[in-house]
This record gives structure tokens, C-alpha cells and sequence, in this order.
């Protein structure tokens, strides 16, 4: 049985269909116009078919592991919750619809399409992962956001890639930074095993209990 199309896959195959059949009419009449020979008419215009249909392919492709990769990190981050007696949701109005008092989904940071909190180890932790445009160059990057709610507030500090690889952190890390109530742990890539996640949720907490008393 075939699957149906998923929105993203949907705008792919539309995408070569207008760069493949519009670019073909569009030279088509230019060239009639313009009075070029009919053999060289068709030679780009199927060279504009090609085209389409190879980035349409490429397209399709990569929204097709994008998905795999969002489902395998959603079904990852709903065990988790549910061994740590939290829970896993998509939409961030959810963690406060039925009562429960999260604390930290109320923080700025605590956004994007897969979100997880628990409590682990005596202290609340939550998990954001996003996906951030970097424009027609740099794609789509993929970011987790791991987050423990602090006993205290901090003062606003960030530590970039290099300082943060100073830290007793696995691979990966990103950036560290504290304010308000909570340290943020940012790592690059979404969670694809549950030991890796475990590591890196163990760190964060570890972190979070050394730093120093304000």
C-alpha cells in the first residue's frame, strides 16, 4: 500500500514539476521568438527537464530523512520521558494544559519541534530540539537543547564551542550558557540513541551541580 505524501514531500515534487515543465515552456517560446533552431530549442529544454527532475529527486530525498530523522528522535525522546516518569510533546502549550508544574517550559529557551521534561536526579530537565534555517547556503542544522531548572538565578553567561570543550561535556557541544533559572547545554544534531542522550542529560545535570553557589 502506497503512503501518502507528506506536506514537505508534496512541495518537492511541485518544485521540479514548475522549475521541469515551466522552464521547458518558458525557453520554448523565447526561442520561437527570438528565431533560435529548434534543435537547440530542445536541447535546453531538456536539459531543463533534467535539471528539475534532479533536484526535485535530491529534494525529495532529504525531506524523506528529515522525517525519518524527526520520527526516530521523537519515538527516542518518548521512552526517555516515560523511564523519567515525564512526558514528550510537539507543542509547548501542552505542558501546562492539564496542571502539571513544569517550570521550565515557561523559559525562552525551551522552544522547537520535539520537546521532553523530566525530573532526573531530584532536579527538573527538559530537551528541545530545533531545526534553524541558515539560508540557501548553509541548510537546515539540527540542535538539542538540553536544560536544568537551577535552585537559584543566575546572571547571564554563555560559553562558546572552544571554551565550552573545556568543560567535562561529550562531543558535539555547542554552546553552554546559564541565566535566569536554568543552564542550557546546546549540541549539534538531534538525539539518534538513547545512551547518547543519557550521557549528555547525566553531563548537563553533573554541570549544573558544580557550578558554584551566587
Amino acid at each position: 500500500m502506497n503512503m501518502p505524501l507528506m506536506d514537505d514531500e508534496r512541495e518537492a515534487l511541485i518544485m521540479g514539476v514548475v522549475i521541469a515543465g515551466g522552464g521547458s515552456v518558458f525557453l520554448l517560446v523565447c526561442g520561437l521568438i527570438w528565431g533560435f533552431p529548434w534543435q537547440a530549442i530542445l536541447l535546453v529544454a531538456a536539459v531543463t527537464v533534467v535539471l528539475g527532475v534532479t533536484l526535485s529527486a535530491m529534494t525529495l530525498a532529504e525531506v524523506r530523512r528529515d522525517a525519518e530523522r524527526k520520527s526516530r528522535s521523537r519515538g527516542l525522546l518518548t521512552a526517555w520521558a516515560g523511564r523519567n516518569g515525564g512526558r514528550c510533546e510537539t507543542d509547548l502549550d501542552a505542558f501546562t494544559a492539564d496542571g502539571e508544574e513544569w517550570k521550565l517550559p515557561a523559559s525562552p529557551l525551551f522552544r522547537g519541534e520535539l520537546l521532553a521534561v523530566v525530573h532526573r536526579d531530584g532536579v527538573e530537565v527538559g530537551i528541545a530540539c530545533s531545526t534553524v534555517d541558515e539560508g540557501l547556503e548553509g541548510g537546515n542544522s539540527w540542535y538539542t537543547a538540553i536544560l536544568v531548572r537551577l535552585s537559584e538565578k543566575r546572571p547571564p553567561a554563555r560559553l562558546h564551542r572552544r571554551d565550552a570543550g573545556r568543560l567535562d561535556l561529550p562531543q558535539d557541544v555547542k554552546s553552554v550558557e546559564t541565566g535566569r533559572q536554568e543552564l542550557c547545554v546546546w549540541y549539534v544534531g538531534w538525539p539518534d540513541a538513547s545512551h547518547v542522550l543519557d550521557t549528555r542529560v547525566d553531563a548537563a545535570v553533573r554541570l549544573a551541580a558544580s557550578l558554584p553557589e551566587t
